[in-house]
C-alpha cells in the first residue's frame, strides 16, 4: 500500500505542472492510486487550496433502506466538482472553476431543451383545452445544473448514452379523460426511443404520468415512492402546459400533513454540505 504522504507529493507534482485539477483528473494522472486513497490524501493534506462548485440536493436511497443522502455523493463530488490546487494557483482555480460551472450550467441547458422539445412534439398531439389541463416539470441534475454529458450504458438496452438522464413528470387534472394519458404516454415511449437510438442525440429520457390528485396524496409520505415523487416536486423546474396547474401542485405541498418534508431534509442536507466544506 502506498503511504499518504507519498500519496500527497505527487498530487503536488501534478498540480505544479498541470495547474488545478478536477478529482478526476489526478485519478487519471495516476491510475496505480485507489481512488479512495487519493481521495483520502487530497483532504488530509494541509498543502491544497480546494474548492466545491456543486450545488447539493437530497436522494432517497432505496438500495440503503431508504436512507436520504446527499446528491452529488462524496464520490461524484470530489471525482467532478472539486478542484485542487496549489496557494499560488488562486486566480488559475477562480478562472477554472468559473470555466467547469459554465460548462455544466451549458450542457444542462441544452439537456432542457432537448425536454422542452419533447414536451412540445407531445403537445401537438393535443387541443389547446386540453394542454391548459396539463403540467410537466423536471427536477435533478438539471434542476440544479449539474448535468454532464459523459457516456454511460444504458442499462435496460445497452446503447451508451450521454450523461445525465432528463427526467420529465406529465401531471395531468383529474378532469381529463384516460385516452389523453394513453395519447401521452405512447407519444412519450416514442420519443424516448428516438432519443435514445439516434446518433445526433444519444440521450435518456425518462418520464412519469400521473394525475394531479395522485402527485397530492404522495405528499402525504405514506412510503418511500411517496417520499421521492414529493421530492422531485419541491425541486422541480416548470417545463411547459398550465403554469396555473403547475402553481396549485406546488402550493399542495405546503399543506401536506407529515412532519417532515423536502424542505426540512433539504435543509440538513444544506447543513451537512456546509460541514463538508469546512473539513
Amino acid at each position: 500500500m502506498i503511504p499518504i504522504s507519498e500519496i500527497e507529493e505527487r498530487i503536488l507534482q501534478t498540480l505544479a505542472e498541470k495547474g488545478p485539477q478536477l478529482g478526476k483528473e489526478l485519478a487519471f494522472a495516476m491510475p496505480d492510486i485507489p481512488v479512495l486513497a487519493l481521495w483520502q490524501a487530497c483532504f488530509r493534506s494541509q498543502s491544497f487550496l480546494i474548492s466545491h462548485f456543486a450545488s447539493y440536493y437530497l436522494r432517497y436511497d432505496i438500495t440503503r433502506e431508504d436512507q436520504v443522502r446527499l446528491s452529488p455523493s462524496i464520490l461524484r463530488d470530489f471525482l467532478s466538482f472539486t478542484l485542487f490546487g496549489l496557494p499560488g494557483q488562486r486566480e488559475q482555480m477562480i478562472e477554472r472553476q468559473g470555466s467547469l460551472s459554465n460548462m455544466h450550467r451549458e450542457i444542462s441547458r441544452e439537456k432542457i431543451a432537448l425536454a422542452q422539445s419533447a414536451m412540445k412534439a407531445v403537445f401537438l398531439k393535443l387541443t389547446r383545452e386540453t394542454r391548459s389541463q396539463l403540467c410537466a416539470f423536471i427536477a435533478g441534475d438539471l434542476a440544479y445544473f449539474l448535468a454532464h454529458n459523459e457516456p454511460r450504458e444504458h442499462a435496460a438496452s445497452g446503447e451508451m448514452v450521454k450523461g445525465s438522464d432528463v427526467d420529465i413528470v406529465i401531471i395531468l387534472s383529474d378532469a381529463l379523460p384516460e385516452d389523453v394519458k394513453e395519447t401521452i404516454d405512447a407519444e412519450m415511449v416514442r420519443l424516448k426511443s428516438i432519443y435514445l437510438r439516434h446518433p445526433d442525440y444519444r440521450q435518456e429520457i425518462d418520464f412519469i404520468t400521473k394525475r394531479q390528485s395522485v402527485m397530492e396524496r404522495q405528499f402525504g409520505y405514506g412510503d418511500i415512492h411517496d417520499k421521492i415523487a414529493s421530492k422531485i416536486a419541491y425541486e422541480s423546474m416548470f417545463l411547459g402546459g398550465s403554469l396555473t396547474l403547475y402553481m396549485e401542485v406546488r402550493e399542495a405541498r405546503r399543506f401536506r400533513p407529515c412532519a417532515e418534508g423536502p424542505e426540512e431534509r433539504h435543509a440538513q442536507a444544506a447543513a451537512c454540505g456546509r460541514v463538508q466544506h469546512r473539513r
